[in-house]
């Protein structure tokens, strides 16, 4: 039973997470911490399971050429650099403080998911210049390994609101951000992979089932139901952002007494 639940926990985040362009280790953390893993398990196997997720998820954006290389690289170099320095802070500090600040940073993505507007089918626009989305993907590519990291989550949550922003579509936002999360992720996994405590057995069906995940959310984004479609990408974001706050509370709430 413990086996299928984690199984159906893992398929239906994997797929939701990868139709984002994320890799769902935001929610994986408090959950597997809540079901009684240590902390720093917890995020090496969430980190874990975001590197499946997107390496499924990448394969496919790939393959319909949505991804923006050279938008991703800067993100990717800085991402994969700062990823050990978040994994030492994590390792330094009391787990009530790290979840301190991971309730936050939840809450804080939460905000963006829902307020973020995803409305585009194509490009929202011109794109910001190379040179400016260099500098960005630097800056907040520091940002996103520290986190990494330190939270185990690949920062797509924030990412995906900021290639918005820079002129990216519905598409070609998701598309970009599974990719850089991809080694953000890998990076901090492999800075944490000393504390990975658990089951091979159990590790290896959560991590097939990431895989297929992700190849089913990733081609969501391409259906061909209007309807069905429009769907997805009208109400997916603002029911995660929902899942997010309440996941922030709940985790506040779980620090009262300790």
């Amino acid at each position: 039973m413990e086996l299928l639940f984690y199984i159906a926990i893992v398929f239906c985040l994997s797929i939701l997470f990868s139709f984002l362009g994320m890799g769902g280790a935001i929610i994986y953390v408090p959950l597997l911490y809540w079901l009684g893993m240590d902390l720093l398990t917890a995020i090496a196997i969430a980190l874990l399971l975001n590197v499946v997720t997107t390496f499924s998820a990448s394969i496919t954006y790939i393959k319909k050429r949505m991804v923006d290389f050279h938008t991703a690289a800067p993100f990717i170099l800085s991402s994969a650099i700062a990823a050990p320095f978040g994994a030492f802070i994590s390792r330094s500090v009391p787990d009530t403080t790290t979840l301190s600040i991971f309730s936050l940073v939840v809450a804080l993505a939460g905000f963006i998911v829902i307020f973020s507007k995803r409305i585009c089918h194509s490009e929202c626009g011109s794109k910001a210049s190379w040179k400016a989305r260099f500098i960005i993907g630097i800056i907040l590519g520091l940002f996103i390994g520290t986190v990494a990291g330190m939270l185990g989550i690949g920062g797509g949550t924030f990412l995906v609101p900021v290639l918005l922003l820079l002129g990216f579509g519905i598409k070609s936002a998701p598309a970009t951000s599974a990719l850089v999360v991809l080694f953000s992720s890998l990076s901090g996994f492999l800075s944490h992979i000393g504390s990975l405590q658990i089951d091979l057995s159990l590790l290896a069906a959560m991590g097939f089932t990431a895989l297929v995940g992700g190849q089913i959310g990733s081609r969501l984004m391409y259906l061909r139901n209007d309807k069905l479609r429009l769907f997805f990408e009208q109400y997916f974001s603002k029911i995660l952002g929902i899942v997010l706050l309440l996941i922030a509370v709940m985790l506040q709430y779980s620090l009262i007494g300790k």
